[in-house]
């Protein structure tokens, strides 16, 4: 779909645009994070990012700022614009009407609301459109949300800290700290990414945790718990904040797919039990339908265990604190469902990263 080849001037700019997009990333949920230059003679002389979810899309932040100079200018766009009206009306329209020449996307949005109409709806009305620069950057940016958008369930990020043999926890279940601070910055960031943190009720019953960000600047996310018990965790941190920062319990029984309120603002989400594949998809079926297009699971060797066994794992974040136990809590305990090496799951587009004296591998999940 390119229509030009693309210059070293065009790379600096859209590099621009996808710095001011992961700038805005974990703002911008259930919408994409996105960025967006506009260019006229040479100069920038407008840009934007994505604004929380019901406010202007990058594209229309971009333009505003530009003002008069948007008439024969170029737009570099790390996403397709919209056509369509949800929020806030199409990107598009206001495109076409700014008199800008050219638009230069990184991606086209895999969104069935898009998928090209926004290209074949700037052509149609005689701007010149190209696509395909610094793609691959544009794509791993927002992996998430076009997963969730085609899929119709959130995207899941599982996150393990674990000791070089692959232990949780000591035989006393101690588990703090197993990683340096260091990694506990990088999961921070991972949960300012993401539209919300999931765990079980066992660790909200070991740690009482807070789930927020604190070692990063960012917002903190939802916080999803799942509890067999609907009141499980009365007086933790997580209930006593409910107020202030959305939080979820995960509950069976009830009708599936219902969401209530207990009196201190939790909301009940009822899906049953985690035993049944088609109960954690249906809360994946709820969580993008109620906005959170991306889940960290940070929970423990049950909930970890779970969602690996259903194959609903996009993306492992595992981080390895250089100590060894020799014995304690495993990370991950599949029991029946245990593969063989012949059968196991591989992991693609791996990356290692070091953090003081402890490593992240990163890897997406091939699921046969």
């Amino acid at each position: 779909m390119q229509t030009r080849p693309f210059t070293d001037r065009d790379k600096r700019y859209m590099k621009r645009a996808l710095e001011r997009a992961r700038a805005v990333k974990g703002t911008t949920f259930p919408n994409p994070a996105v960025g967006a230059i506009v260019v006229r003679g040479g100069r920038l002389v407008g840009e934007g990012a994505t604004r929380p979810p019901g406010k202007e899309h990058a594209e229309i932040v971009a333009l505003s700022a530009a003002g008069s100079r948007t008439v024969g200018a170029t737009l570099y766009v790390t996403l397709e614009p919209c056509s369509h009206f949800g929020r806030t009306p199409p990107c598009c329209r206001a495109i076409a009407e700014s008199g800008v020449a050219e638009v230069i996307v990184a991606a086209k949005d895999p969104n069935p609301r898009v998928n090209g109409r926004g290209i074949r709806y700037l052509r149609g009305r005689g701007i010149k459109v190209s696509v395909g620069l610094l793609r691959e950057e544009a794509v791993a940016l927002n992996e998430d949300y076009a997963w969730s958008a085609v899929s119709g369930r959130a995207w899941v990020t599982l996150k393990l800290a674990t000791t070089l043999d692959g232990r949780i926890a000591d035989k006393a279940s101690r588990s703090k700290w197993i990683t340096s601070q260091s990694s506990r910055a990088v999961v921070h960031d991972l949960r300012r990414r993401h539209a919300a943190v999931v765990i079980g009720a066992g660790t909200l019953r070991l740690d009482n945790p807070r789930l927020s960000v604190r070692h990063v600047m960012g917002r903190s996310p939802a916080r999803i718990v799942f509890a067999s018990d609907p009141e499980e965790g009365y007086g933790s941190r997580l209930r006593r904040g409910a107020k202030s920062t959305r939080t979820v319990f995960v509950c069976p029984g009830g009708k599936a797919g219902t969401i209530t309120k207990a009196d201190d603002d939790v909301e009940l989400w009822r899906t049953g039990s985690l035993r049944t594949p088609a109960n954690l998809k249906l809360f994946l079926e709820m969580a993008h339908r109620e906005g959170m297009t991306s889940l960290l699971v940070e929970g423990g060797q049950k909930l970890a265990s779970s969602f690996l066994a259903h194959r609903l794992v996009n993306r492992i974040c595992w981080f390895y604190g250089g100590i060894l136990l020799g014995g304690g809590l495993n990370a991950i305990e599949m029991g029946s469902k245990a593969l063989s090496l012949r059968k196991a799951v591989r992991l693609t587009d791996l990356a290692v990263e070091r953090m003081a004296d402890d490593i992240m591998v990163s890897g997406v999940p091939v699921w046969s």
